[in-house]
């Protein structure tokens, strides 16, 4: 019998595991193929997914989550993969045979006893009314930003609050854009937007002991009557800067030619990829980005990110740089927006994460998420539970 214990061992053991099957494991995985192809799919995806309700040491038992995708693609072509609850624990690939033969025949019997069960369900119309007892805390879905506020009425009041009414309400008037851009880009005007930003962020200048800086010449320095906008980049920065430290300080064609990638300006050998990581460690939730205009060639900056932590030091970046005339775009205005107007939805997941791209859950884009699990007040988790839209569980239907 399938059990928790098994389910927890096997995701444990067989965690994202790749290898060839024994001539025993190949038949076992191929009768459970044949078991899951009588599950019927939507379109051309080869994916299927059931829930099982194993025991464990409650009388509700656990709920887990199984999905298969894969097929026999043709003549020694096959693929398979399971997954457990989000973790994958086979990965089957025919055409891959330097992987270790590992023996999964245990995990393969529980799994065909978990499918003849579900298959066993649907064919006496029984297995929507089986998974109606799903518990929410293990499910997905989406609550309007203005309920889940009027829950927690300290998130509405916390979020962006170091920013003040005017700021906030300057924002709101801008569009989260400039209507003028830069007609000459050169490294120079790059380094110095970054240095407005730093000094509205309070960005230290000291250099720590042991890190590596960049030094500026001694007339760079005299000109900026200290610490350069150049070397404040690099002790900032990531670093990583596709050789963007070689690019003349006040050449345009060069810089453009570097934004390009033009072999004549720009040498694959420094390539990295971080040089829009502008504060270290701050990575994907707030960028500054330069892009070209294709037609005209100018330039214009694009402070980039919409993360809900990073929203105060995002709108103040963007700001600080209209200010001081640069052409800018924040790329996140319209889901910061949707937090302030509340017209936005916040995820509900099993476990909560920092969705670095868009989801979809339940019919609405969120990136925001929080887990009924970490509420322990059952009224709250009531109130949470009633006020959102959940997404259907997969249903099984026989091909």
């Amino acid at each position: 019998m399938v059990t928790e214990r098994k389910i927890s061992r096997w995701k444990n053991k067989y965690w994202h595991a790749e290898y060839t099957l024994s001539n025993e494991g190949l038949e076992k995985m191929m009768e459970l193929m044949s078991l899951t192809n009588k599950i019927g799919t939507d379109g051309r995806s080869s994916r299927r997914s059931i829930w099982v309700n194993v025991p464990n040491k409650t009388d509700e038992g656990d709920w887990v989550n199984i999905r298969f995708c894969g097929a026999v693609y043709g003549p020694g072509d096959v693929f398979y993969e399971v997954m457990l609850d989000d973790i994958s624990v086979m990965s089957y690939d025919s055409k891959s045979t330097d992987r270790s033969i590992v023996d999964i025949t245990d995990m393969l019997d529980g799994l065909i006893e978990c499918v003849k069960l579900v298959l066993s369900l649907a064919e006496k119309g029984e297995y929507e009314s089986y998974i109606a007892k799903v518990p929410y805390e293990r499910r997905r879905g989406a609550i309007r930003r203005t309920d889940y506020y009027d829950i927690f009425p300290e998130a509405r009041e916390s979020y962006i609050s170091s920013l003040s009414q005017d700021e906030i309400n300057e924002l709101m008037e801008s569009g989260g854009c400039t209507d003028y851009i830069e007609e000459k880009m050169t490294a120079r005007s790059f380094y110095e937007a970054c240095a407005v930003v730093y000094e509205a962020l309070g960005m230290p200048k000291e250099k720590t002991a042991g890190l590596h800086c960049y030094e500026d010449s001694k007339a760079e320095r005299a000109f900026y009557s200290g610490m350069t906008p150049k070397e404040w980049y690099y002790l900032t920065a990531d670093g990583r800067d596709d050789g963007l430290y070689m690019v003349p300080m006040d050449d345009p064609v060069h810089f453009l030619g570097w934004l390009r990638r033009d072999k004549a300006y720009f040498d694959y050998k420094y390539l990295s990829g971080h040089e829009w990581d502008f504060i270290q460690k701050f990575s994907t939730n707030m960028q500054m980005m330069v892009t070209e205009d294709s037609e005209s060639g100018n330039c214009i900056i694009h402070i980039m990110g919409d993360s809900k932590a990073r929203s105060d030091d995002l709108i103040r970046a963007f700001l600080a740089l209209k200010r001081a005339g640069y052409g800018v775009t924040l790329n996140g205005y319209k889901e910061i927006v949707g937090r302030l107007n509340e017209t936005d939805y916040v995820g509900i997941v099993e476990f909560e994460k920092n969705l670095s791209h868009v989801d979809t859950i339940a019919g609405h884009d969120v990136r925001d998420s929080i887990c009924l699990c970490d509420f322990q007040d059952e009224s709250v988790v009531e109130k949470i539970i009633k006020a959102t839209e959940w997404e259907d569980l997969d249903t099984v239907r026989l091909a």
